[in-house]
């Protein structure tokens, strides 16, 4: 018995093949470092949570102040604060804190800088004590 080949067979010639490996080289160099940059942002956006949730913290401890006289602290405030994403507050003032632990030079609130390791990235960010009826203030310094 005979075999037939078709004439009408389809395929990809060698030259198809070699353009789609080159188009997918051109497309993995301009994408693989996009996404090796989205790790910092990804850390820089999460450090940025925490300070949301601390300044939200002190937005509360100054209402409570101004409501029940209840006067607040830099330690007040991140010991009410909760935080999320494996990061816990270290009670122990100390201006490094371990990885994945958030902790403040000291807890009086005069001008103290609160320290965050995350993922071994540092960021700090330095907290203004209440003054009067003005709440206290969270402002970002380094790292960030």
């Amino acid at each position: 018995m005979k075999s037939k080949v078709k004439n009408n067979e389809k395929g990809f010639t060698l030259i198809e093949l070699i353009m789609v490996i080159v188009i997918l080289g051109i497309i993995s160099a301009v994408a693989i470092p996009k996404f090796l940059s989205l790790s910092t942002s990804a850390k820089l956006s999460a450090a940025r949570g925490v300070g949301g949730a601390i300044s939200s913290s002190v937005s509360a401890a100054h209402a409570d102040y101004l409501l029940n006289n209840n006067d607040y602290f830099l330690d007040d405030v991140l010991s009410a604060t909760a935080f999320t994403s494996g990061i816990t507050y270290q009670t122990t003032p100390t201006a490094t804190p371990a990885t994945g632990e958030i902790s403040a030079d000291a807890a009086d609130g005069a001008g103290d800088a609160i320290h965050l390791n995350y993922k071994n990235s540092s960021f700090v960010w330095t907290y203004t004590g209440r003054s009067s009826d003005t709440p206290g203030l969270l402002t970002e310094t380094t790292g960030f």
